[in-house]
């Protein structure tokens, strides 16, 4: 296809540089296939980037389109590609693994060290349109999905990570930060047959939206002693399974000291300042913490087919649709805290 797009591109490695940019249609490659955007979404990665934080800086080479959660159409495929047909309807992995080191053999793609990551590797999906390897590529054919829902598959699949690590059902969860995908994961918890869900959330619009989702009770953990909060809510034991979303190190200190014995503290958003705790009781109990990273590839994405069938739905998620032009908008609707995901809509 030829042709010009409009696309956001973070033009330069300092504060800001964001400007919405004509460029060419880029080409497919033999494995690769052209995807014409319908709905992007927008993460806080793409709040780094406009304010080139240290991870930032370490990773982009500007000029680079951003973006990396998308849905879209696709309107061209490569020579070798076979799995992906013309008119698909697609939603997109970010992470591109090297396949071949030996943690991706040993199936640990989600953790390849040599990953490539769309919006901040190579151009991203704040576009019209943008060209994807065949692998990364999942396709939902259900019209009923919208683009907006459809968009969300990749968020999705971090919470889908976080809240399938352990068996829920009938266990009591606490999940620390009510965010987009603190959201998704008390949907989750709520499917996932969890007997409790507690929510740990400063923000009150949040707390309120928590309730609404399916949390069996919401904490402010400004204004209650969070340990003694969620102890008095799960009869002085804890909560069996605690996932922080928030990064806040306030969080995860108070979710080692009422996580119930033998408990699972599971930590999606890491938070770059160090944490300074005691770990002989945490241990002495017997408690353990795992890291989360991206999506199990490819595990979790079969799960997201499943969670869909089982009636997941996202559209609470969805608070905000913007015309790719108002794309800085987003961002700082993001940035504050004001929405839960904002959408932009490129076509």
């Amino acid at each position: 296809m030829t042709g010009v797009m409009k696309a956001v591109v973070k033009i330069a490695p300092a504060e800001g540089c964001l400007e919405l940019q004509t460029l060419p249609i880029p080409e497919p490659g033999p494995r690769e296939i052209l995807v014409r955007v319908k709905a992007a979404a927008i993460c806080g990665t793409d709040v780094h980037i406009r304010h080139w934080n240290p991870w930032s800086q370490a990773r982009i080479s500007p000029p680079v389109v951003i973006g990396h959660e998308f849905s879209g159409e696709v309107v061209e495929i490569g020579s070798d590609v076979h799995t992906v047909r013309v008119g698909d309807r697609v939603s997109s992995e970010s992470h591109i693994p090297c396949n071949n080191c030996q943690i991706c053999h040993e199936g640990n793609r989600h953790v390849c060290p040599h990953t490539k990551c769309i919006g901040v590797h190579q151009d991203g999906c704040f576009a019209e349109y943008i060209v994807i390897p065949e692998e990364i590529a999942f396709v939902y054919n259900d019209p009923a999905l919208p683009w907006e829902q459809l968009a969300l598959m990749e968020p999705l699949g971090v919470s889908v990570h976080a809240m399938m690590d352990v068996p829920l059902t009938g266990k009591a969860v606490a999940i620390i930060g009510a965010g987009p995908l603190g959201q998704m994961g008390i949907l989750l918890a709520k499917l996932s047959g969890a007997s409790r869900i507690i929510v740990l959330e400063p923000n009150t619009a949040r707390r309120k939206t928590a309730l609404q989702q399916g949390a069996d009770a919401v904490i402010d953990p400004v204004s209650q002693d969070p340990v003694e909060a969620v102890l008095h809510l799960t009869d002085g034991c804890g909560p069996h399974v605690a996932v922080d979303f928030s990064g806040s190190t306030a969080g995860l200190t108070a979710a080692m000291s009422y996580l119930r014995p033998e408990g699972r503290l599971i930590c999606v958003a890491l938070s770059d300042k160090p944490i300074s705790v005691s770990i002989s009781d945490f241990g002495y109990r017997g408690c353990s913490i795992r890291g989360i990273a991206g999506r199990r590839m490819y595990e979790n994405w079969e799960e997201m087919r499943g969670f869909l069938a089982l009636g997941l739905d996202l559209s609470s998620i969805v608070t905000h649709v913007l015309p790719l032009k108002e794309f800085s908008q987003g961002i700082d609707l993001t940035e504050r805290g004001e929405c839960a995901k904002c959408i932009l809509m490129p076509q």
